[in-house]
């Protein structure tokens, strides 16, 4: 078997693997969740470039015409994607507004510019450049697509770890350790592909011809990875194996430094969910009475410095017997006070502004998104719904 035929059977493997691998796992996710999104950025950002590689193999020239513009600017919405999935997993107000679209602007751009240069040439010299995509005066748009790859790639490597570390505060102080098990990967995905840009860029200085089929590869790794914690999470939902508690616990232990031991939990299924269920009555009224969550700086750790509860037994707790997080769970109070402020807001000259940081949140933007998604409106709509009670 000769190169060429290597690179060509790489090519259409990885192509057919990546597709079934990113069936079973949207499967295994029920379509939804950032590991869904995660698979469906490897199929859109790698596929339509490995198709493009296959035609180009296969000299079906008039085929990988029409897949061209797409592999030479598709490059380009990885490292906006893995930046808006991790921004995704760990903001629980993300929305996927106007102004983030203009991260996919160099996307755009590179396409247009591949289509000015190259579909401008005649027919001939169009085949001649799938042939040859390096060739004279054309190779300046593979160097500009590097340069652009390349800066993408430094300048979204460092926010998204920059921003991993940052985060992990908030996740110290607000996850509990099933919701842990659910993120972990996040960080893990993304180490994998800077680990592989690096392999891949080195390679390439090192002999220059991997380019056709390392990335491939590796790309069919990373979805290999990315299925497996898919299914290991899957699996926990149904199982209480010894395993899969053991991978939750190294969840934890990838996000937190434990400095607070947990208290010992009872052998007896029973007594061991009743004093959850006590612990979760405690927190309430902590809560309720304190109205401590007004602080918009509170976090799990003051509460359990106010109770004499552990972090990690109050995110079981809520977790386990309300389904919901300790974030959600001092939303929830944060929301009950302000509709009675939002309803006496006219008679007291109040601003929804201030009405925002007396109930604890950082902004009218926060509580406006809080409100919708416990009171399943807004506050305009809610305000017009019961003012036509009255």
């Amino acid at each position: 078997m000769g190169y060429d035929e290597f690179v060509l059977i790489v090519n259409v493997a990885s192509v057919i693997i990546l597709l079934v691998m990113a069936l079973l796992l949207c499967l295994a996710a029920r379509f939804k969740g950032e590991s869904s999104y995660a698979a469906m950025i490897i199929v859109v950002s790698s596929v339509p470039v490995y198709i493009y590689n296959v035609c180009r193999s296969l000299e079906l020239y008039e085929v990988a015409i029409c897949f061209a513009p797409i592999a030479f600017s598709v490059n380009l919405t990885l490292m906006p994607l893995l930046w808006l999935l991790v921004q995704r997993g760990f903001n629980p107000y993300f929305r996927l507004t106007p102004l983030r679209l203009l991260h996919f602007l160099p996307t755009v751009l590179s396409l247009i510019l591949f289509c000015v240069s190259v579909f401008s040439l005649p027919q001939s010299q169009r085949y001649d450049f799938m042939i040859n995509e390096n060739m004279g005066d054309d190779s300046w748009l593979g160097d500009v697509n590097y340069t652009m790859v390349l800066l993408q790639l430094i300048g979204y490597s460092y926010a998204i770890f920059r921003y991993l570390r940052r985060v992990k505060h908030f996740v110290r102080n607000h996850y509990s350790a099933a919701e842990l098990q659910r993120k972990v990967w996040i960080p893990r995905f993304i180490a994998l592909f800077a680990v592989m840009f690096v392999v891949v860029m080195v390679c390439y200085a090192l002999w220059p011809r991997t380019d056709a089929w390392l990335l491939q590869l590796l790309t069919v790794i990373i979805m290999g990875y990315l299925l497996y914690a898919e299914l290991a999470i899957a699996l926990e939902r149904y199982s209480n194996d010894t395993v899969m508690t053991t991978v939750a616990a190294n969840a934890e232990a990838e996000f937190i430094a434990t400095e607070v031991k947990p208290q010992p939990e009872a052998d007896n299924g029973k007594e061991e969910m009743q004093k959850l269920e006590q612990y979760a009555r405690q927190v309430e009224e902590y809560l309720r009475t304190s109205e401590v969550y007004v602080n918009p700086k509170l976090s799990l750790r003051d509460v359990s410095q106010a109770t004499g509860i552990t972090y990690n037994n109050i995110s079981k707790a809520i977790n386990a017997t309300m389904n919901k997080n300790f974030f959600d769970l001092v939303n929830g109070f944060r929301i009950e006070k302000s509709k009675a402020l939002l309803m006496s807001k006219k008679e007291r000259g109040l601003t929804l502004e201030t009405i925002a940081e007396m109930c604890g949140f950082n902004s009218r933007i926060t509580f406006n998104n809080a409100f919708k998604k416990v009171i399943g409106v807004t506050t305009t709509e809610w305000l017009r719904l019961n003012r036509d009670k009255k």
